[in-house]
């Protein structure tokens, strides 16, 4: 056993992990143990970009496709509950990752399922050093669309004595699961507009930087 790596903690390792008990359920958390989790206060003036660049093209058909592809997971995630409620073998990952999406597909309209996601890749492009890493970024990606289902939720009481919900904590490998399917759905999309985006916010920042110029050059 050795220090915890995480600068300024010293605790002590788990026996064979680099980190300390508490830092270690961080990195398994929100799959870094330096990266924050994202919440939706602050996924929120994002999810309204990306309804607003939905109305703006509300004649495109990529919002329908995009929430058929999500149909189209939540209907492999029944397919593969059945699978294995029928004794067949299977990806123990995938079944528990399929349980998931199906609790927030019964519950949650595609469409801001598809929001959420699109918002995520916005956040993304928005500010790249949110995420410490590419899997960081995925686990954060399928932490919120997990956190759009009630039933993935308990209610707990705070020292304050105020109810808050929390997660019971997937494996790593079950996020991963679900990113995946995700990323593959509906990642190219959100790349995409989120691309439109930060062109659109350059192209602010450019005439607002010639009219400053403009006002400079007075006599």
């Amino acid at each position: 056993m050795r220090k915890c790596q995480v600068p300024g903690c010293g605790e002590m390792t788990t026996r064979f992990g680099r980190y300390c008990t508490s830092h270690k359920a961080r990195a398994r958390r929100h799959g870094d143990v330096y990266q924050r989790g994202v919440t939706a206060t602050e996924l929120k003036p994002f999810v309204m970009k990306v309804r607003a660049r939905i109305a703006k093209n509300a004649d495109n058909p990529l919002w329908g496709q995009c929430e058929a592809r999500w149909r189209a997971i939540v209907d492999h995630a029944v397919g593969i509950s059945r699978t294995f409620q029928s004794g067949q073998p299977g990806n123990r990952y995938e079944h528990q990752a399929a349980k998931m999406v199906m609790n927030v597909g019964s519950q949650v309209e595609p469409r801001a399922v598809v929001e959420t996601a699109l918002a995520m890749y916005l956040m993304r492009e928005a500010d790249p050093h949110r995420f410490t890493s590419d899997g960081a970024f995925s686990v954060q990606l399928a932490r919120r669309l997990r956190g759009l289902g009630e039933v993935n939720a308990a209610t707990t009481i705070d020292r304050s004595g105020r109810q808050r919900r929390v997660y019971r904590e997937l494996s790593p490998k079950v996020t991963g699961v679900i990113a995946q399917w995700a990323a593959q759905a509906l990642g190219a999309a959100g790349i995409i507009i989120a691309r439109l985006e930060m062109k659109e916010v350059e192209a602010a920042r450019a005439e607002r930087d010639a009219f400053s110029d403009a006002l400079s050059r007075l006599t």
